[in-house]
């Protein structure tokens, strides 16, 4: 095969090597860690890097600098978006190759992607903007030493080891303007099978725009064209010239279907005067990162396990006929949001939130296309009690759920979004911080992604995993390996509250 990529790389072996262009300084290197052996005893697993590339786009590209909107700078200081993809090799696989497609297929891919292949800066202005200079993306292959078939016979169960899968990237000042946008890790299993880690920086892409990108890089990698180019001005979530507008976050009780005792959060615009100190300054941000701390995890020293709950359709179709709602969405959320709070014992008097996460491609104005590759994320919070909550039947908390979904997907509720962000160190851990955030639950992701749909050119993948869950109680949904209408939610509690979840979600 031809090599048609564009890349600079290191072969990793002990000792030093010379520097190069857009490549840091390696040397081999293990992590080591112990891990639960699937016979019941212990082991330990060793991570080797074996090589560092950086794939750049197959043709040069414009260069140019590129406008980040307020639904971008949202997540600045937001955790990477990283997933797992398994695959299972055959003989007829060589490693090699596979090796070589991935590559050849990054390399394609970026021509149509070009900005995951630049780096963020800083404009004159102080806004953070993305610099398209070919600089490619970091593109590691790692070997393990375990057996790819004892994760196969435990279900790819989540391990500790699987954070060592992906590029783990701390949005600080340092990561966020130094590294690379986009990190690609394919790890080597032994017997047959690897891993692709994806470690992605949020103002990038929102869900909807990760997976259009993994789903043209695997039709690069099979050789045939992307069905879907993206879209890339991101000047359309542009404000304008208009003069900025003072917008609040606050609550208001629901007044709807009969319900009581329940909050939704909405932009208001104010007639204050904006103080000139909050129109002005930088985007920093340190200034939130012990926040984003402290939400995913409030003590900070907790330890959790993660684990992935299968809603099956049977248990959707009693949850909606219980709820009185159509949606699947909002019958398993109302039922999670009810017992997570109860497994994790909140105070019956303290407040309670569920956040909710919503595309709004084709509901801004004018409407976006489909493949607009960016953020165009709307975001709602609903607040009762605890006592209100877990006490109530589960169409109490539908129906403030439904609420909250119709409220928040709003064009006037959109365009407050767009401005209330617009303003520097505004963000999403700010926006939660101002509702008075303590014990919630926040929704990610969707069970309509394409996840086992990835081919790039070996066939499907076996297993789709989030590589680590930072908010305890957190929904993250997917959808099953068969295709069909189970919803998997996968979360993270202490064991002790994990336990009291399970046996709660299913009676």
């Amino acid at each position: 095969m031809k090599d048609i990529y564009k890349i600079v790389c290191f072969f990793l072996a002990p000792g030093p090597f010379p520097r190069a262009q857009h490549i840091w300084d390696f040397n081999e290197f293990h992590h080591h860690f112990a891990i639960g052996a699937m016979d019941g005893g212990e082991a330990e697993a060793v991570v080797t890097v074996k090589r560092v590339c950086m794939v750049e786009p197959a043709v040069p590209t414009l260069r140019q600098s590129m406008f980040l909107s307020s639904l971008d700078l949202l997540f600045l200081p937001f955790h990477n978006i990283q997933r797992l993809l398994f695959y299972r090799l055959t003989h007829a696989n060589d490693y090699s190759s596979v090796i070589e497609n991935l590559k050849n297929g990054l390399s394609l891919v970026l021509v149509h992607f070009y900005p995951l292949a630049g780096q963020m800066k800083i404009s004159e202005s102080g806004r953070p903007e993305v610099e398209c200079n070919n600089r490619g993306v970091e593109f590691k292959e790692v070997s393990i030493n375990v057996p790819f078939h004892d994760l196969e016979k435990d279900g790819f169960q989540r391990k500790p080891f699987f954070k060592n899968l992906v590029h783990e990237a701390d949005n600080s000042a340092d990561e966020n303007y130094g590294r690379p946008l986009l990190s690609i890790q394919v790890t080597a299993f032994e017997g047959g099978g690897i891993s692709i880690g994806t470690t992605i920086h949020h103002v990038m892409v929102d869900g909807n725009s990760y997976w259009h990108f993994m789903t043209s890089w695997a039709e690069c990698s099979r050789g045939i064209s992307i069905a879907k180019p993206p879209q890339h001005d991101r000047a359309l979530l542009k404000q304008g010239n208009q003069s900025p507008m003072s917008i609040s976050f606050k609550a208001h009780e629901i007044v709807s279907h009969g319900i009581t005792g329940a909050k939704i959060f909405k932009f208001v615009t104010e007639d204050s005067q904006l103080d000139s100190m909050e129109t002005s300054g930088s985007w920093n941000v340190e200034k939130t990162k012990e926040s984003l701390q402290k939400w995913g995890d409030p003590k900070r020293t907790t330890e959790v396990i993660s684990s992935t709950l299968c809603f099956t359709e049977d248990i959707i179709q009693e949850l909606k006929n219980r709820s009185g709602v159509s949606s699947s969405f909002v019958a398993v959320a109302a039922q999670f949001w009810r017992c997570v709070i109860r497994a994790r014992e909140v105070p019956l008097e303290e407040a309670v939130y569920f956040l909710v996460l919503a595309n709004c491609r084709d509901r801004v104005k004018p409407p976006l296309l489909p493949t607009y590759f960016g953020n165009c994320i709307s975001m709602g919070v609903a607040q009762t009690t605890a006592n209100k909550l877990v006490h109530a039947d589960i169409s109490f908390a539908a129906d403030v759920l439904q609420q909250l979904i119709n409220s928040c997907t709003q064009e006037a509720q959109i365009n407050h979004l767009i401005d209330w962000a617009e303003f520097p160190n505004r963000n999403f851990v700010s926006l939660l911080e101002e509702a008075g955030w303590k014990y919630g639950t926040n929704v990610a992701s969707s069970p309509r992604f394409p996840l086992y749909e990835m081919d790039y050119g070996w066939g499907k993948p076996v297993d789709v995993q989030m590589a680590n869950i930072y908010e305890i109680g957190s929904m993250h949904l997917s959808c099953p390996k068969d295709g069909g209408k189970s919803i998997l939610v996968s979360t993270c509690l202490p064991q002790h509250q994990m336990d009291l979840l399970q046996k709660l979600l299913f009676v």
